[in-house]
C-alpha cells in the first residue's frame, strides 16, 4: 500500500482543515460540523468536522482516560465542503454528509539507476507535467558519495527549466541517499521544473537512461536531454466527488466508516500521532507503541520504523492482517484496528508519524464503504498463541529468539522474492500453519520457467533487471537449484503429494537443465549465458549481483550441490505417492547421490585453496581465479556438505584470526551479527578516466558498479548481510560443535539486542549504515526478508529437525548447559505439534482437537530418531 502523501495542515488534501482554502466555510458549519464532544467511559474524543483532533482512552470503561498522544485522525481526502451538513448526532454518534472527497495526484518518475554527479557552476535538473489537481511538495533522489559536507541548492520552477523559481532551499550537509524536499504554495496543472544547482562537495541525483516517464525529462544547465530523467515523486490533490462519515462509540469499540460513491476504492484511515522518529528510543518518552503485528502473522517492531527516510520509495513499510492488526502501546492501552482485510503503513516525519489503516472497501449498491474498527484493549503482550515459538530453560533466551524470529520473518509476508529466495521462504515459513502455506505452493507451481527447463531469474523476465536484461543474457545459474531445493522443503514440510504430482514435470525439467544445459552431469554446472563469463565488468551470476561471478561459480554450484539431494528426495516421494510418469523420464535417487558424491569432489578440486585454506570465488572463462575472501561462499558451502571437519578448521581460523584489508582481525566484530561478506577489499575503478583504486587485488565489478572504500558503503564489499549468518551457525553446529554455533548465536543475539534490534534507518546504533533503497554496507531488514531464517537454525540445527522423504528426522544438537529445547506450533504433515529436545530423547506432541497425540523416543547410537504423524484414531 502507498501513502499518498505527507500530512500537511497547509496544503489540500492533507489531514487537517485546509485553513488557507476553506476557512470561511468551516466557520459557516459550527452548527453542523464544527466541534462535537463524546465519550462512554472506554473513549473521549473531540472532533472537528470529519476529523478527531483529540483521543483518550480507558480500555476498563471506567472514565480514568489517558491520552495516546493523537494529533489528528481521519479518513484520507475527506474534508469539509460547501454542502456538509449533520445527517444524526447523538451523545455517543454522528453522521455527516455532504463532505468533499478528493485523492492522490501525484507525478512519480522511478528510474534512478545511475548517481549523476553535479559539477560547480552547472544544473542539473527533472521536468514534470501536472495534468489535474494541485501541487504542494516535492522530494528528490540525492546521493551524496557517502560525504556528509556536501551542499547544493534545490528549486522548483514554472513553465519549464527556464519558468520563474516558485521556491528555493539549501541542502545543507546532505544526507547520502536522502530524499530531500521541497514543500509550497498549492500549484495547478502545468509545466515545471526541479532543478539541483550550487553544487559544494560531492552531490548529484540518481538518474537513468531506461527512460519511462512520458511527461517529462532530465535537463543539464536548462537543456533538456529526452533521453534522460531522475528519480522524483511530487505529491499532488484533486476533488473526485462527495462522501458520507459516521462516528459511533460502542463499548470499548470506536466505530468509524466512510461512504462514497460506487467508482471509489479503500479510503484509508490516517492515526497521526506523537512519534520522535529520530534516535534509537522506543519507550513512551519517544512513541507511543512499542509493536504491531496481525492475525495474519506480521509483525513491525517500533525499531523498525526509527530513523526511516524512504518515504515514497519501492520499499513501504506495511505489514496486513484478515480482520485485525493490533498496535501494542507504551501507556495504559493497546489499540486493535478491525476491518476487512486491513493494510496498516506508517508515514514518518520527524517529530509525528501517520498509522494508515487501509481495509478492503465494499461495495454495494450506489457506493463503496471503508469502514475501521478502533478497539480499546487492555494492556498486554499479547502476540497470538498459535505463533512458533522457541522455549528454553533460561526463559530470556527463548524470549528473545522468538521475537527475533517474529521481527525478521514476519516483517515482509511469506512470498517474497524471485527464484534466489525459493529455498528461503520455505526454510523460514513451512513449518507455520496458516493461509500462507498453500501460497507457497502455489507460487513454486505456478513460477516461470522455459519451454526447456531452465527457472527464470526475476519473476516474469528470464534475467536478473541489471543490467538491461533486454540487451545482456543476465540469467542467473542458481535459480534451477533454489528451485528444486524449495520445492523439497515444500513438499517434505506439508507431505502435499498433490503438489508433487503436478510439479513433477517441472522438477525434472528444471533438473534436467543442470545436467544437461548447464553440464551438471560432468560434476560441476557452468553458467549458460554469453554474458556471464566470471570476467570483470561481465554480467552477475547469482544474488550477489554486483559481482561478476560466473562460468565456474563457486557459490551456484554450492547451491547445485544441495539440489542433487534434493532431487534424489524428491524422486522418492513421488514414488511413495505412487509415482508419475512424466514426459522427462524419471532418475534414480541413487544416480542424484552418486553424482552427489562427483560434484563433491570437483568442487574441491575446483574451488578449494590449499594456500588459502578456504574456497574462492569463481573460476572464469579464461580459467582465471578470482578470490577475495568471500565468506559467503564458504559458510554455504560448508552448511551444504562440501567441505570436511579439517577444511572448516582452515576456513575458520581464516575468518577468526587472519587481518582483513583493514589491518585487523574483524571479519567477526566489525558488524558481530555476520561476517563480513569478503576480507579483502575489491578496489575501486573508473574506465572513464582509466583510474584503478592502487591495491594488491584488481577490481573485480559487473559494469555498473565502481566500487566504494572498504566496508563503507557496500554490502558486497567488507559489508555484511544478515542471512549469512544462518548457514554460518548450520555449518558450525555440523563440523564445529555445538558450543562453537551457540557462542556465535549468543553474539549476534547480544548485537539484535541493542537498541535497534537491527534495524531501522540510518545509522543504526553503532553507526552501520544500512542498504534500504539506496546501497549500504548492511542489509538487516528492507529490502532482505531472507534475515527472517537466521533464528530458524534453532530448529534445523539445534533441535536437528529436518523434513525428509523418510519422515521428520530429528537429532538434537544442544550446547553444554541447555538441558532442552522446545519449539512449538511446528507444522508437520497437517499437523501442528510441540518438538521438545534433549540430549537422549526427543518428544513429540499434538493437542489438536481430534488429532492429540504425544509420542517420545530414545535418541539412538545415530544420535537421531525418525517421527511419523500417527494415523488418526
Amino acid at each position: 500500500i502507498r501513502p499518498l502523501h505527507k500530512p500537511n495542515r497547509a496544503e489540500p488534501g492533507g489531514m487537517g482543515v485546509r485553513v488557507l482554502m476553506i476557512a470561511a466555510v468551516v466557520m459557516s458549519l459550527v452548527g453542523a460540523a464544527g466541534e462535537r464532544r463524546m465519550e462512554n467511559g472506554f473513549f473521549k474524543i473531540n472532533m472537528q468536522g470529519p476529523k478527531i483532533l483529540e483521543m483518550q482512552v480507558d480500555p476498563s470503561g471506567k472514565g480514568h482516560y489517558q491520552p495516546i498522544g493523537l494529533l489528528e485522525m481521519g479518513y484520507q481526502g475527506i474534508e469539509v465542503g460547501p454542502a456538509t451538513k449533520v445527517i444524526k448526532a447523538t451523545a455517543t454518534s454522528l453522521e455527516l454528509g455532504g463532505l468533499e472527497a478528493g485523492t492522490d495526484s501525484s507525478v512519480e518518475v522511478q528510474n534512478g539507476a545511475v548517481a549523476e554527479l553535479l559539477a560547480p557552476g552547472h544544473s542539473i535538473g527533472q521536468t514534470f507535467t501536472v495534468e489535474t489537481g494541485t501541487i504542494t511538495r516535492l522530494e528528490a533522489s540525492i546521493p551524496t558519495w557517502a560525504t556528509k559536507d556536501s551542499s547544493a541548492t534545490l528549486s522548483l520552477r514554472k513553465g519549464g527549466p527556464d519558468g520563474a523559481v516558485i521556491v528555493s532551499r539549501k541542502i545543507e550537509n546532505a544526507v547520502d541517499n536522502a530524499e530531500q524536499e521541497l514543500t509550497f504554495p498549492a500549484q495547478g496543472p502545468g509545466v515545471y521544473c526541479v532543478e539541483l544547482s550550487d553544487a559544494k562537495g560531492q552531490i548529484g541525483w540518481w538518474s537513468g537512461r531506461d527512460k519511462r516517464y512520458a511527461g517529462g525529462s532530465a535537463t543539464r544547465d536548462g537543456q533538456l536531454d529526452a533521453t534522460m530523467e531522475r528519480a522524483l515523486k511530487v505529491y499532488g490533490w484533486k476533488p473526485t466527488g462527495t462522501a458520507g462519515m459516521t462516528v459511533e462509540l460502542d463499548g470499548a469499540r470506536l466505530k468509524t466508516s466512510v461512504r462514497l460513491g460506487a467508482a471509489e476504492g479503500a479510503r484509508p484511515l490516517m492515526m497521526r500521532v506523537k512519534w520522535n522518529n529520530d534516535g534509537y528510543d522506543t519507550s513512551a518518552a519517544a512513541v507511543p507503541f512499542s509493536r504491531f503485528f496481525s492475525d495474519a502473522m506480521r509483525y513491525m517492531p517500533t525499531q523498525q520504523l526509527k530513523r526511516w527516510k524512504e518515504r515514497g520509495g519501492r520499499y513501504e513499510l506495511s505489514i496486513s492482517g484478515d480482520r485485525w492488526i493490533e498496535a501494542e502501546g507504551n501507556g495504559n492501552c493497546d489499540l486493535r484496528f478491525v476491518g476487512q482485510h486491513p493494510t496498516l503503513s506508517w508515514q514518518l516525519d520527524g517529530k509525528a508519524t501517520t498509522l494508515i489503516v487501509t481495509p478492503e472497501v465494499a461495495k454495494s449498491e450506489g457506493g463503496a464503504d471503508s469502514s475501521v474498527t478502533v478497539e480499546a484493549l487492555a494492556r498486554e503482550d499479547s502476540v497470538p498463541a498459535e505463533w512458533p515459538r522457541f522455549v528454553t530453560p533460561n526463559p530470556r533466551d527463548g524470549e528473545e529468539a522468538s521475537t527475533f524470529f517474529w521481527e525478521r520473518g514476519f516483517s515482509w509476508g511469506p512470498l517474497w522474492g524471485p527464484a534466489a529466495w525459493q529455498e528461503w521462504n520455505p526454510l523460514a515459513r513451512a513449518w507455520q500453519a496458516g493461509a500462507h502455506l498453500p501460497e507457497l505452493g502455489k507460487m513454486l507451481e505456478t513460477y516461470p520457467m522455459s519451454a526447456e527447463g531452465y527457472v527464470y531469474t526475476w519473476g516474469d523476465q528470464p534475467g536478473w533487471p541489471f543490467p538491461d536484461n533486454t540487451k545482456f543474457d543476465t540469467r542467473h545459474s542458481d535459480t534451477n537449484a533454489k528451485f528444486l531445493m524449495g520445492c523439497r522443503l515444500y513438499a517434505a514440510w506439508t507431505g502435499d503429494t498433490g503438489f508433487l504430482k503436478r510439479q513433477a514435470e517441472r522438477m525434472r525439467k528444471a533438473m534436467e537443465y543442470q545436467l544437461a544445459q548447464m553440464h551438471g552431469a560432468d560434476g560441476l554446472i557452468i553458467a549458460p549465458s554469453k554474458d556471464v563469463t566470471g570476467r570483470h565488468r561481465g554480467c552477475g551470476d547469482n544474488y550477489w549481483d554486483i559481482l561478476p561471478f560466473g562460468h565456474l561459480d563457486a557459490y551456484v554450484n554450492a547451491a547445485w550441490y544441495g539440489s542433487l539431494e534434493a532431487m534424489a528426495q524428491i524422486e522418492e516421494m513421488l514414488a511413495d505417492a505412487g509415482g508419475v510418469t512424466t514426459s522427462m523420464p524419471a532418475r534414480s535417487p541413487e544416480e542424484y547421490r552418486r553424482l552427489r558424491e562427483k560434484a563433491r569432489q570437483a568442487y574441491n578440486d575446483t574451488f578449494w585453496d590449499e594456500k588459502a585454506g578456504r574456497y574462492i570465488g569463481c573460476v572464469d572463462v579464461d580459467g582465471k581465479r578470482h578470490d577475495y575472501g568471500f565468506t559467503f561462499v564458504n559458510v554455504e558451502a560448508m552448511a551444504y556438505g562440501l567441505a570436511s571437519e579439517a577444511q572448516a578448521k582452515r576456513i575458520y581460523h581464516w575468518m577468526e584470526t587472519e587481518p582483513t584489508s583493514t589491518g585487523k582481525a574483524d571479519t567477526y566484530s566489525a558488524y558481530v551479527f555476520a561476517p563480513r561478506a569478503n576480507t579483502l577489499h575489491n578496489p575501486m575503478w573508473d574506465p572513464e578516466h582509466g583510474k584503478t583504486e592502487k591495491v594488491p587485488q584488481e577490481p573485480w565489478w559487473f559494469d555498473g558498479w565502481r566500487g566504494t572504500a572498504y566496508g563503507t558503503a557496500q554490502c558486497q564489499d567488507g559489508g555484511a548481510i544478515l542471512y549469512t549468518s544462518y548457514f554460518d551457525l548450520m555449518a558450525r553446529v555440523k563440523l564445529m560443535g555445538a558450543d562453537n554455533a551457540w557462542g556465535r548465536w549468543e553474539a549476534i543475539v547480544g548485537r539484535w539486542r541493542m537498541p535497534d534490534h537491527l534495524v531501522g534507518g540510518d545509522p543504526l546504533f553503532h553507526g552501520e549504515h544500512p542498504q534500504q533503497i539506496n546501497p549500504g554496507a548492511t542489509g538487516t531488514d528492507i529490502p532482505f526478508p531472507e534475515s527472517g531464517i537466521v533464528p530458524c537454525w534453532l530448529l534445523y540445527g539445534v533441535a536437528g529437525v529436518e523434513p525428509t522423504s523418510r519422515g521428520l528426522v530429528i537429532a538434537p544438537r544442544l550446547p553444554k548447559g541447555m538441558a532442552w529445547l522446545e519449539i512449538r506450533n511446528v507444522e508437520y504433515h497437517g499437523v501442528t505439534m510441540t518438538v521438545r529436545v534433549t540430549r537422549d530423547e526427543v518428544s513429540v506432541r499434538c493437542d489438536t482437537e481430534g488429532h492429540k497425540f504425544a509420542w517420545t523416543q530414545k535418541v539412538g547410537a545415530e544420535g537421531k530418531v525418525v517421527f511419523m504423524v500417527p494415523k488418526e484414531g
